[in-house]
């Protein structure tokens, strides 16, 4: 026999699995940094080159801010029944998946811009 019960082994990859979803839970936190940033500068931004505040793609900001908050609850879900490892990689993968929409988000915003400004 091993020494450890069933009960310790899940008990230890329990808190194997929290720490990484902690661990994780700092890389996204850093991503709502990002776009809380980006929600308080383009403001900003808009009003200093003359495109006016009213034409500021508040939704489009918002859902910046949404996309890391909602991806780590996916992947927090998702990767609940897995071991510490497979939960670490779901998160890497959500990881960029807010990557590659973030960056998306900002593609859009830089799209919208001329747009917004004809209006």
């Amino acid at each position: 026999m091993s020494g450890l019960g069933m009960s310790e082994t899940k008990r230890f990859g329990g808190w194997v699995s929290i720490v990484v979803a902690f661990l994780f839970a700092l890389f996204y936190a850093y991503d709502v940094w990002e776009a809380v940033a980006n929600l308080v500068a383009l403001p900003v931004f808009y009003d200093a080159y003359g495109y006016g505040a009213a034409n500021i793609p508040w939704w489009l900001l918002w859902v910046g801010v949404l996309i890391p908050v909602v991806t780590y609850a996916v992947a927090f879900l998702a990767g609940r029944r897995h071991n510490a490892l497979g939960h670490a990689l779901i998160f890497a993968v959500g990881l960029a998946v807010t990557a590659a929409l973030s960056l998306g988000v900002l593609a859009l915003e830089e799209v919208l811009r001329p747009v917004l400004a004809t209006i």
